[in-house]
């Protein structure tokens, strides 16, 4: 197929929710932090035919979906994962039906790359909605619809790139963008669990089981998200974290990820979006790297090195 230059390039940061999880959903305010490893999307022309040619390749450079799209139908005419490019397909629908303009008939060739492996939940998810949105001139909230039920603030975060305060007033997102910067972040570090959640799955089980959340527990969460940037100790940062890990435990009636795998780990371990996966925020201790890679958890991975600061 024949190729001509780069016409756009799109990119997107990805992200990590430290305080709010399911609790955003009904109300609660939540502290969202964009990382350095994100999503790009390069459109280029050409001119054999009136197809979309779709390439998706991970943090290695390892192809790991392929599409072909007829235009302007975005008909499938081949792909190497149905489901994969059925999910493509309707969010390129949802662009097209808001910018009529939007693949119409001119053929191209799209490659989306990873920076981060795709099993760290970092949004790969998010990162392509976002630059899907910024290609097509919809808003990302449009796209987000139905296939993706969370809170929304994965968007948020990766379209704006900073650390955010979020929530959502009448099902409505509201971003508040802010300065986190702690003092004691060189003894932050994210623990990955190689055990990654299917977040649609975990809001439905919360929706599912979770029959009222008082207004108590919202507050107590919106309190300690407020108080986060604010901490001036790293006693002062586990102890709220320890408290929000404590309130979120008891909602969901499941054990906190420090009493499942680190039962005798003097620092913090809180749980970042989905409980049970991806990554887990450390605070340090001495012996910490030797004491997790004994029990078989090797990516670790300092504050500097994840979170994007502008």
């Amino acid at each position: 197929m024949h190729r001509d230059r780069q016409k756009h390039f799109f990119y997107s940061h990805g992200k990590l929710l430290l305080t709010g999880e399911y609790f955003i959903l009904c109300g609660a305010d939540g502290l969202a932090l964009p990382t350095i490893k994100g999503q790009s999307l390069t459109i280029f022309g050409h001119n054999l035919s009136s197809v979309l040619h779709w390439k998706s390749y991970d943090e290695i450079n390892q192809l790991w979906f392929e599409g072909i799209f007829q235009l302007p139908s975005l008909d499938i005419c081949y792909e190497t994962n149905k489901n994969i490019a059925l999910k493509l397909r309707d969010l390129l629908l949802k662009s097209k039906k808001n910018q009529t303009n939007f693949l119409s008939k001119e053929g191209v060739f799209v490659k989306t790359k990873l920076e981060f492996p795709r099993n760290w939940g970092l949004g790969s998810s998010s990162t392509l909605i976002n630059n899907i949105a910024k290609w097509s001139k919809v808003d990302p909230y449009m796209l987000l619809g139905n296939h993706f039920p969370g809170s929304g603030y994965d968007i948020a975060c990766v379209s704006i790139s900073k650390p955010i305060i979020y929530k959502l007033c009448n099902y409505k997102p509201h971003i508040f963008p802010i300065k986190f910067n702690p003092p004691f972040k060189n003894q932050l570090f994210f623990l990955h669990l190689n055990k990654k959640q299917n977040t649609c799955d975990e809001i439905q089980y919360f929706r599912t089981n979770i029959s009222s959340i008082s207004n108590k527990n919202i507050e107590s969460i919106t309190s300690i998200t407020h108080k986060i940037p604010f901490c001036k100790t790293l006693k002062e940062f586990e102890e709220l974290l320890f408290k929000h890990e404590k309130i979120t435990s008891k909602m969901l009636n499941i054990p906190t990820i420090k009493e499942i795998y680190f039962p005798d780990y003097l620092g913090i371990v809180k749980s970042l979006g989905a409980w049970g996966g991806d990554f887990v925020l450390i605070s340090f201790r001495k012996g910490m790297k030797n004491y997790f890679s004994k029990k078989g958890f090797n990516t670790l991975i300092s504050f500097d090195e994840m979170i994007y600061e502008i």
